[in-house]
């Protein structure tokens, strides 16, 4: 068993709801962290500068306002297997003319599961902890340049174990949170996007009692996203046109200032057919370096691929790859 796998071990032995990172080289703690695990591998492709982009059901693990511009219904799967553990989301995204986008996520981390032994060695039990996030999403383009998001969270971390379970060897952890969104755009053709969101604001998440709680990791983010159009009368079709994306964000702890977290991406391509996206992540807890992606879509259906390229990590995974599938309807 890895090293970060016998530290998460031990801390679900404990019913203590940590997960683990690795910065730097050094592991950080923190309930719920998963919550800061990106999903999408648009996003990621960006370097997770997306605060500010509309029109795909993945910005809502960023900012729920972005999903407000959505004309069809869309259905979508992501996956990616991170240090941790497997990362797998399911969302799905429900536009109503004259009402709102109407929205439910699920995201599962499943950390694998792990052998506990006595003390001659013998395996007597097997714990599988997980964290789960259901997302309930509701935004709304107030004007054509306003668009406001609110996703509620309901957020659970457990350990469940088979065998002859050790006390404390399975907990339960549920608590709640909100997401609150909003973007305007500005300029001409409203090519320039300005997004703030401040993310998993809510209760602490408690497993066996209120001294182990551990706040959620909350987070107030302000992103802007400028898109360019390309025209290229060399393809023969003056319809034709490339466009370019230009984003950054940033983030930081809410009440909290200094040192900052700063995404910048890019997105380039024609249309939605091709996509062909780069970015850098310079962020203190969680996946930090460059990252580059593509994307391609031929009609109701998409197909996403992003990875990372990190450095200075103790990662059981050093590069993983993320894959999102998406269709209209």
């Amino acid at each position: 068993m890895g090293g970060w796998r016998t530290a998460l071990a031990i801390a679900a032995l404990s019913g203590h709801p940590a997960i683990l990172l690795f910065a730097q080289g050094q592991s950080q703690n923190a309930g719920a962290l998963f919550l800061l695990f990106p999903v999408g591998a648009q996003s990621v492709g960006m370097g997770q500068a997306t605060a500010a982009i509309e029109g795909r059901g993945e910005v809502v693990f960023l900012n729920p306002a972005g999903v407000a511009a959505l004309k069809t219904s869309e259905f979508a799967l992501h996956t990616a297997r991170l240090a941790a553990g497997a990362t797998n989301a399911i969302t799905v995204f429900f536009p109503r003319r004259g009402v709102g986008v109407f929205g439910a996520t699920l995201d599962l981390v499943d950390y694998g599961d792990q052998d506990v032994s006595d003390s001659n060695g013998t395996t007597i039990a097997r714990i599988a902890p997980r964290n789960l996030a259901l997302l309930a999403t509701y935004a709304a383009q107030l004007t054509g340049a306003v668009s406001l998001g609110v996703s509620y969270k309901l957020i659970e971390f457990r350990v469940d174990c088979s065998g002859t379970c050790p006390p404390l060897s399975g907990g339960q952890g549920v608590t709640h949170a909100l997401d609150l969104g909003g973007q305007f755009a500005v300029g001409a053709g409203r090519a320039l996007r300005v997004g703030v969101a401040l993310r998993n604001l809510g209760f602490p998440l408690q497993v066996n009692n209120r001294d182990q709680a551990d706040p959620l990791p909350t987070r107030l983010v302000v992103g802007a996203a400028y898109r360019l159009l390309l025209h290229a009368p060399a393809l023969g079709h003056p319809a034709d046109r490339f466009d370019l994306n230009v984003a950054a964000d940033v983030e930081s702890p809410w009440r909290e200032t200094g040192n900052p977290d700063v995404r910048v991406g890019v997105d380039v391509g024609y249309r939605d057919a091709l996509r062909v996206r780069g970015g850098y992540a310079f962020v203190h807890e969680g996946l930090s370096g460059p990252s580059v992606g593509v994307g391609v879509a031929t009609g109701s259906i998409g197909v996403d691929l992003a990875r990372t390229f990190l450095s200075g990590t103790d990662l059981v995974v050093p590069n993983p790859t993320f894959l999102s599938f998406r269709v209209e309807f």
